[in-house]
């Protein structure tokens, strides 16, 4: 069952204010070169999601929870699209990102930054191509909103790339949001909410073992990923 209340209520508000508060303070003593080395720490987890979308040539790529864009210029590395489009809570978070994408390796994609809230996305009906997210559903309270926002800015045949964190029978029940565990559901929980929007399952890759033996070796700071016994799936959808 997922560990959050209803999107009515003061503890949705609370959630949301306190993870934005976590986020904008680890954001704040990025620059853009620390953004680099962070993409290239998290390729092993960003690499496998982005080959289930490419080739990206001529599409217009949304990326929902971009931060610093980790998972962004990743893609523009490996695959360039005509657009990147990346929605963020973080004002600190976006100002990186900004950095980053006036590198000139960047030039060849026109890069548009937008802070906004995921639940109700700043973006018109029907406009995206691809929309990618990494690790950053677990932080949004109201999971079906999200799904439905997908839904809302995906054409059809569109192809959706989700990776996350799960809870598992094996992990602890507690967990704070900002770490990426309190507000993180269960696979089933995760594919009934796809379903519910529209989205169409086409596959999931698992690397749980990645992301352990990326935290084991200190680069990702994740230590409450191995504690709770969380799983680390990337899902493969496509827009009905």
């Amino acid at each position: 069952m997922e560990n959050h209340k209803c999107p009515a209520c003061s503890g949705d508000r609370d959630i949301k204010r306190s993870t934005m508060a976590a986020y904008d303070a680890q954001w704040s003593s990025h620059d853009d070169a620390a953004a680099s080395e962070r993409r290239k720490r998290l390729a092993p987890i960003a690499d496998p999601l982005i080959s289930m979308v490419t080739p990206l040539s001529g599409k217009v790529v949304v990326d929902l929870g971009m931060g610093t864009g980790s998972l962004a210029f990743r893609a523009m590395e490996l695959s360039q699209p005509a657009r990147m489009v990346g929605v963020d809570f973080s004002t600190p978070g976006l100002r990186v990102a900004r950095a980053v994408s006036r590198h000139s390796k960047f030039k060849d994609t026109d890069v548009e930054l937008i802070k906004g809230d995921l639940e109700k996305l700043p973006l018109t009906r029907r406009s995206a191509d691809v929309v990618i997210s990494q690790a950053t559903i677990n932080l949004i309270p109201d999971k079906a909103a999200v799904f439905s926002e997908i839904s809302r800015i995906a054409k059809s045949g569109a192809r959706v790339a989700i990776s996350d964190a799960f809870r598992t029978s094996r992990g602890r029940e507690d967990g704070s949001w900002e770490q990426c565990i309190g507000g993180a559901i269960t696979v089933t929980e995760f594919s009934t909410h796809a379903l519910n929007a529209g989205l169409i399952i086409l596959g999931q890759s698992d690397l749980t073992q990645t992301v352990r033996q990326l935290v084991s070796s200190k680069r990702w700071d994740w230590p409450e990923f191995i504690e709770h016994n969380m799983d680390y799936r990337v899902f493969m959808m496509m827009r009905s």
